[in-house]
């Protein structure tokens, strides 16, 4: 299907503030307007000589009670067997949704997440008695697992060999972490945290995180290499550990808030030295977590914190967004409490609104660098509409439309994969 765009008229780029009127307004008739909408797409979608009818998936067997997860090229369908305490976890190649492996393992909770590290799959596990976590590491072609330990995995390292896991200790709030190897399960270092230890790791890179944080209980931040658990940098710091403390790695600092004396950030770079404090209280946000080349921290329904990492100080904040995602040089966002989700495009130094891109999602980084896929769906149908947002024009190529479609849709590997309303799974190619 070729594509289509929908022009969105002039949008200013003066960095001029969502204007009040932009905020919700008294009732409109949506109904109506998503109906013309419709039909315009349609008809542009027929006058470019593509086909307006939606394209047709290739279409993989599933039960209702069957999850799916979807990891870079590869598609798993896990689903309950009639033996209790089973897993099926079938494994699928995109975007040709072809059948790579079958495994059936013994679960006694639910299945969270699958993790591929060349040819192993590494399946996280909850168990329902305990409410804690182990990890399963199979392989192609072997009916058995390699091995199965009660751990939580953190990240992994398919060049090194390495998994990153967490393993809950007898006592509550002890814990050890390990750097496992991926083809034994057995453990190449262990690092004990006590009960009055706060630890994070740092930010993802490659599926692995380089650092591991530690602040203990009589007032040390340590860093340690997570390829070999040594000690790579430590300072005594003056958060009083006799007060709620919170740990947020956050690109290359470790923030350390402390109630009402405020949030310090230390930099890895140089050694754990503080870069600088403030006096914000950051610990009723989500996160903060690195955004780009700025730290983003979310109150739940509340708003937007911007930080600037190399001050401390607020870049700017807003009580108007939900959520934010950093893609290229750009923040997507929507509006909270709002019927119909909105998607907007902002300038994330600024908070400036760039374009207001009407009733559509963001689905996450699109196909090239400063792109973006997008969704849309309209009330009571099960159409899902799909397309690419270019960030630099600031306009959505509209890519096709899916039909029958449920939910729990992920856009990977040049594919779009949904539940289907009959709890199939679907899988468009994305032309």
């Amino acid at each position: 299907m070729s594509g289509v765009l929908i022009d969105l008229g002039e949008v200013s780029r003066g960095g001029s503030r969502l204007p009040a009127a932009a905020l919700p307004v008294p009732p409109v008739p949506y109904r109506l307007l998503l109906v013309l909408l419709t039909a315009v797409l349609l008809a542009s979608l027929a006058g470019s000589g593509a086909r307006a009818e939606p394209a047709s998936p290739a279409v993989i067997p599933a039960a209702l009670g069957d999850a799916i997860r979807v990891v870079g090229d590869r598609l798993f369908v896990i689903g309950r067997d009639a033996a209790e305490g089973e897993r099926t976890i079938r494994a699928y190649a995109l975007p040709d949704a072809t059948l790579l492996s079958e495994h059936t393992v013994a679960v006694s909770g639910d299945v969270l997440n699958v993790d591929v590290a060349g040819d192993l799959l590494l399946v996280t596990v909850q168990e329902e008695r305990t409410v804690r976590f182990g990890t399963i590491a199979l392989r192609s072609g072997i009916d058995q697992p390699l091995w199965q330990r009660p751990v939580q995995l953190q990240g992994v390292s398919a060049a090194e060999g390495l998994a990153l896991v967490r393993q809950e200790g007898a006592a509550f709030g002890d814990a050890e972490w390990q750097g496992v190897d991926l083809r034994t399960g057995k453990a190449r270092w262990t690092v004990r945290q006590g009960d009055r230890d706060d630890v994070g790791v740092s930010s993802y890179t490659g599926g692995y995180p380089k650092w591991l944080y530690i602040l203990t209980g009589d007032g040390r931040l340590v860093a340690r290499d997570t390829r070999t658990g040594r000690v790579v940098a430590a300072v005594p710091v003056p958060e009083r550990r006799d007060v709620a403390t919170s740990l947020w790695p956050a690109g290359d600092l470790v923030l350390i808030g402390a109630g009402g004396s405020g949030t310090t950030g230390y930099d890895i770079t140089t050694g754990l030295e503080p870069r600088w404090h403030t006096g914000m209280n950051l610990s009723w946000y989500r996160g903060p977590a690195q955004c780009g080349n700025l730290i983003c921290a979310f109150l739940p329904q509340r708003g937007i914190l911007v930080i600037d990492p190399a001050s401390g100080r607020e870049r700017w904040s807003s009580d108007r967004w939900d959520y934010a995602e950093r893609i290229g040089d750009r923040l997507l966002t929507g509006m909270p409490g709002t019927a119909y989700p909105r998607l907007y495009v902002l300038d994330p130094e600024t908070g400036d609104v760039l374009a207001d891109m009407g009733l559509w999602q963001s689905a996450g980084p699109g196909p090239e660098p400063g792109t973006a896929y997008v969704r849309r769906t309209t009330s009571g149908e099960d159409r899902l509409w799909y397309g690419v947002l270019h960030l630099d024009r600031l306009r959505i190529r509209v890519l096709g439309a899916a039909d029958r479609v449920a939910g729990d849709c992920h856009f990977t590997a040049g594919v779009l994969v949904c539940r289907r309303v009959d709890a199939s799974i679907g899988v468009w190619r994305l032309r």
